[in-house]
């Protein structure tokens, strides 16, 4: 049998992870409470004496994940071990679950008037002057943000309770826009719920709820963020000289650049070429090509994904 390199339960043994998001942060702690209780001291102290800020008593808690569940940025963490797991696992197994705060979900969900206290939908009565369109682009606002963030959360699968309560919701505040039943607003819009309809320009267009067809977890979803984190850089702009920077396609550092220019946002033309298309994305008004890649993108040779910074 497979052994830890090291004994978790060694008084001398410490092992800690820190996670910041805006100003909310979590450490993860391997070592006894006293040691845990001792960090939080000199935490509040650096705060105070350094940064000049006050850390809150009742919101920073220390916590057992085995034994309690530990609330971080609307998900709930749990340790592998302890009375949550559904499985007996090995006594040394420290996997750190993510799940979703279902609970939490539904109480925002009533909040914002689209269920009753026991999770039954009802119609949003604040939306009834809007028009169904509008009532539709709303739900599809609450889906993605209750849901897109969950999906690589153990419980995923629960999400189907979310999307069914703003999906009744959504239809019950159509009938009662309409004076119909719920049946009868289904029988005309669908399940998704399209509807057509016509933008200020006279456009036809439509829109439905973007439901979810499967809750299966996406077990890589979070490690995917964290990779998409890691590699994520600003490009640097030389404000002073624009043309000592690399070409911002090939990025070869031996060829000498000029700078491409486009035209102001309204006097473009649509659809957007691609270059256009990545200088808007950056809020650029002009970038450095070199000679080869100025001439491509003059010629307009390139496709939207070779224009990926590199």
């Amino acid at each position: 049998e497979n052994l830890p390199t090291s004994d978790r339960y060694d008084p001398n043994f410490r092992r800690v992870k820190y996670v910041r998001y805006a100003d909310d942060f979590l450490i993860g702690v391997i070592a006894p409470k006293a040691y845990a209780i001792d960090l939080k001291q000199k935490i509040k102290e650096f705060l105070k004496n350094e940064l000049g800020l006050r850390l809150s008593d009742e919101k920073t808690k220390i916590t057992h994940a085995a034994d309690k569940d530990v609330a971080f940025l609307g998900y709930i963490i749990r340790k592998g071990t302890g009375e949550h797991s559904k499985f007996q696992s090995h006594p040394f197994d420290s996997a750190i679950r993510i799940y979703m705060n279902t609970d939490g979900i539904l109480k925002k969900l009533r909040e914002n008037g689209m269920c009753k206290g026991n999770g039954y939908p009802i119609g949003i009565t604040r939306l009834l002057r809007g028009s169904p369109e509008e009532i539709i682009k709303y739900g599809n606002q609450v889906l993605r943000g209750l849901l897109t963030q969950q999906r690589g959360c153990v419980n995923f699968y629960k999400g189907w309770r979310i999307q069914y309560v703003v999906q009744f919701s959504i239809a019950k505040t159509l009938a009662r826009k309409f004076d119909i039943s719920v049946k009868k607003v289904f029988a005309r819009y669908g399940r998704s719920l399209l509807v057509n309809y016509k933008n200020a320009k006279d456009k036809a267009c439509s829109v439905n709820l973007a439901l979810y067809k499967s809750f299966a977890r996406q077990k890589n979803f979070f490690a995917k963020i964290k990779s998409a984190v890691q590699s994520f850089s600003l490009p640097k702009y030389n404000l002073r000289d624009p043309l000592a920077r690399v070409c911002y396609i090939c990025g070869n550092p031996h060829f000498h650049v000029s700078m491409y220019h486009r035209k102001t946002k309204k006097k473009l033309d649509k659809p957007y070429s691609p270059i256009v298309t990545v200088m808007l994305a950056i809020n650029r008004r002009q970038i450095p090509l070199c000679k080869h890649c100025f001439a491509n993108v003059e010629a307009d040779r390139f496709q939207l994904n070779q224009l990926k910074r590199r």
